[in-house]
């Protein structure tokens, strides 16, 4: 004890000597801190639109911090050579890395006045004084409190050093550290310095752009401002997106839909700007980014990463695509109405075009002037059609939309429609034709390009719809095959529980009974369940053989039939007779039976259930069948999600159920052709409208 008493005494001294030699440190982190104030007032004032001479004026009167006067000098000097030559960015750059320099002195200075190591001297030195005078600690929880203390440093350190300062104080203040309030002052004191420091570079990076980056060297992101369009994304808080390279961000593509560009920019260090990405936002919205960004190196100068802004660029991106499109637009316009008149002679040869339709057809004017259609252009046409041309106008009988494909030079070609009405003169005689040409090339153009796109959007339409009937049936299948699968384990569930009850029940504690009706309880409904998804998977293929089907004594049969439930007071039914459909008996059945099951349910708890079973046949020979209750009802806003697999809008406690009954009768209803509606209010009934065609389809009468 004497012995661990001495050791911990010259550790005292130890951190005795550290402290006065902590009170030299702190005249240069304070020193710093008047380097800290004047820098980030100075990047302030560049950020407002100060001119950075006069933003970096107040640096040149600052002495250096004792043993850097080598580092602070430098970085004074590369400030003031970028404000010589008037580049802002520069400017800021440099001011920046000066401030790192000196927040690592005097702001992280603060939490460097005791190095993990001293701290922990520190701490074993008022543990030793008190160990020294009441002797009731041991060497063993000596150590072991040095572990701790170690371990709540190392890791602050690391997290300081990854930038996670908020994360670095939480465990210095941990009450198990055994020296809170020591900690609790000195991480107020880091949290102080660093919040003042981060909001300072916020508002110069938010004065800057929209918001700023930081990658580390191996380009993952380090550190973004919360204020952009990334912070949006579904799921992706700057918290989420720190650690994870560009392309790692599932809603976040570039513009072109390739990272090789950025990708190799980044893999040769080298700087980019304006990169174009497109952000996919929740509710199908996208927004346009543009991002800058440069290399970044430590103070040794080697490649620390990437450092950037970004901005959104989406108005302007829409604004130039809107620009494009219209251009698009007059020009696609401007080609379809592009008319031009034209005169013929009585010989029906082609005069003079105006200078201006001269000059836009060329070539192509001069060729065909003083000849007539068919000797200018005589593959425009099939000869037979130019036969049949030749006729009308010999008869002079006006012509409308003849069309020409006019071969150029090459494979190029020109589509023009003609029309044209004969003329005549003041005295009757026939003097030519006159008449307006249109070019339809681009129109022809985009026809063709669009019944491509159609052709190939049908085949995949089809392509698609055959994968999903395909997978369709896999699936269906597979709950079939899952199904049975189940029904043999549960079976033997139940019936080892049942052949308990009925064997031992009597010699079972109370408690223990009470489990086993619970096994069986959850058995039968896992039963059920197992049972619904099985009937559900055949409601998609089994064959359906359609006949003329009385619901009404359908109805009252599965009325009389349904199982018993605890009830307040038994339901009046009222079903209307006379109820006739073309349906397949099996599956009306089904149907009927989990409709008039709901109903029967969800009435228990009324003291005058009723439940109505009524329609009629509408003007399209289909009936309309109504089933409707006083129950519990469900809330309308809901009533999308009625008919999907184990929707429930009822607590299970209050209402049982396997959740696939409606899923089933939509399904099936679906089958015959019809559909199925629910309207209700909470605690004012359900009413379900079911359609079914009324009578067999007459055959389509032969002509």
């Amino acid at each position: 004890m004497g012995a661990g008493a001495l050791v911990l005494a010259l550790l005292a001294a130890w951190a005795l000597l550290a402290a006065w030699r902590h009170d030299a440190e702190a005249a240069s982190a304070a020193a710093a801190r008047t380097w800290i104030d004047a820098t980030t007032a100075a990047a302030l004032a560049l950020a407002a639109g100060a001119e950075p001479d006069d933003a970096v004026r107040t640096l040149a009167p600052l002495r250096p911090p004792a043993g850097q006067a080598a580092d602070f000098d430098a970085g004074r000097a590369r400030v003031q050579a970028a404000a010589a030559d008037g580049d802002r960015l520069a400017t800021a750059q440099a001011l920046r890395a000066l401030l790192s320099r000196t927040e690592a002195l005097g702001g992280d200075g603060l939490a460097q006045r005791l190095t993990p190591h001293q701290r922990v001297e520190t701490l074993l030195a008022i543990v030793a004084l008190a160990a020294a005078v009441v002797l009731g600690v041991t060497a063993m929880a000596m150590r072991r409190q040095r572990g701790v203390l170690r371990h709540a440093l190392r890791r602050a350190t690391s997290d300081l050093g990854r930038g996670e300062w908020q994360a670095a104080l939480r465990p210095l203040g941990d009450a198990r550290l055994g020296a809170p309030s020591a900690f609790d002052a000195l991480a107020a004191g880091v949290e102080e310095v660093l919040g003042t420091s981060e909001r300072r570079w916020r508002a110069l990076a938010e004065l800057a752009a929209d918001w700023y980056w930081e990658t580390d060297d191996a380009h993952r992101l380090a550190w973004m401002s919360g204020t952009g369009p990334l912070a949006a994304l579904p799921g992706m808080a700057v918290d989420a997106l720190i650690g994870r390279r560009h392309d790692e961000i599932p809603a976040l593509e570039p513009a072109g839909g390739d990272w090789s560009r950025l990708t190799q920019a980044m893999q040769a260090q080298r700087a980019f700007r304006d990169m174009g990405f497109r952000a996919r936002l929740p509710g199908g919205d996208e927004r346009w980014l543009a991002i800058s960004g440069r290399p970044r190196v430590d103070a040794a100068g080697a490649f620390a990463g990437y450092e950037g802004v970004g901005r959104d660029d989406t108005e302007r991106r829409r604004a130039h695509d809107a620009l494009r499109a219209s251009d698009q637009r007059w020009a696609l316009m401007a080609g379809l109405a592009s008319d031009y008149y034209f005169e013929t002679d009585t010989e029906h040869r082609m005069l003079p075009l105006r200078p201006e339709l001269a000059r836009r057809f060329g070539a192509l004017a001069e060729h065909a002037e003083g000849l007539r259609p068919w000797e200018a252009f005589p593959h425009a046409m099939a000869p037979a059609d130019w036969d049949a041309f030749r006729r009308d106008i010999a008869e002079r009988r006006p012509y409308r939309d003849v069309e020409l494909t006019i071969h150029l030079s090459g494979d190029a070609q020109r589509i023009v429609t003609i029309s044209a009405v004969p003329r005549f003169d003041g005295a009757g005689r026939f003097v030519g034709y006159h008449g307006v040409g249109r070019d339809q090339t681009l129109r022809r153009e985009a026809e063709r390009l669009l019944m491509r796109h159609n052709e190939a959007l049908q085949r995949a339409v089809s392509e698609r719809t055959a994968e999903l009937e395909r997978v369709n049936r896999d699936l269906e299948a597979f709950a079939r095959e899952l199904a049975h699968e189940l029904r043999t384990p549960i079976g033997h569930v139940q019936g080892l529980a049942q052949l308990l009850v009925s064997k031992a029940g009597d010699r079972l504690a109370a408690e223990d009974l009470e489990l086993v009706e619970m096994q069986l309880g959850a058995a039968r409904h896992m039963r059920q369940t197992v049972d619904g998804l099985l009937m559900l998977a055949r409601s998609a293929n089994e064959s359906l053989r359609f006949d003329i089907v009385d619901l009404s004594a359908l109805a009252a049969e599965i009325a009389a039939t349904l199982p018993p439930l605890a009830r307040r007071a038994p339901i009046a039914w009222d079903i209307e007779p006379g109820l006739i459909a073309w349906a397949s008996a099996p599956a009306m059945r089904i149907v009927l039976t989990n409709l008039l099951g709901n109903a029967a349910k969800f009435t228990r708890h009324v003291e005058a259930p009723t439940v109505h079973v009524a329609g009629h046949v509408d003007g399209d020979g289909r009936l309309q069948l109504r089933i409707e209750d006083n129950g519990a009802g469900f809330d309308p806003a809901r009533v999308d999600r009625l008919f999907k697999p184990f929707a429930r809008l009822h607590a299970e406690q209050d209402y049982q159920g396997t959740g696939l009954g409606l899923t089933i009768v939509a399904r099936l209803v679906e089958r015959h052709g019809g559909g199925v509606a629910a309207h209700s209010e909470s605690g004012r009934g359900a009413c379900f409208e079911v359609t079914l065609a009324a009578r067999a389809p007459q055959p389509a009468a032969v002509p």
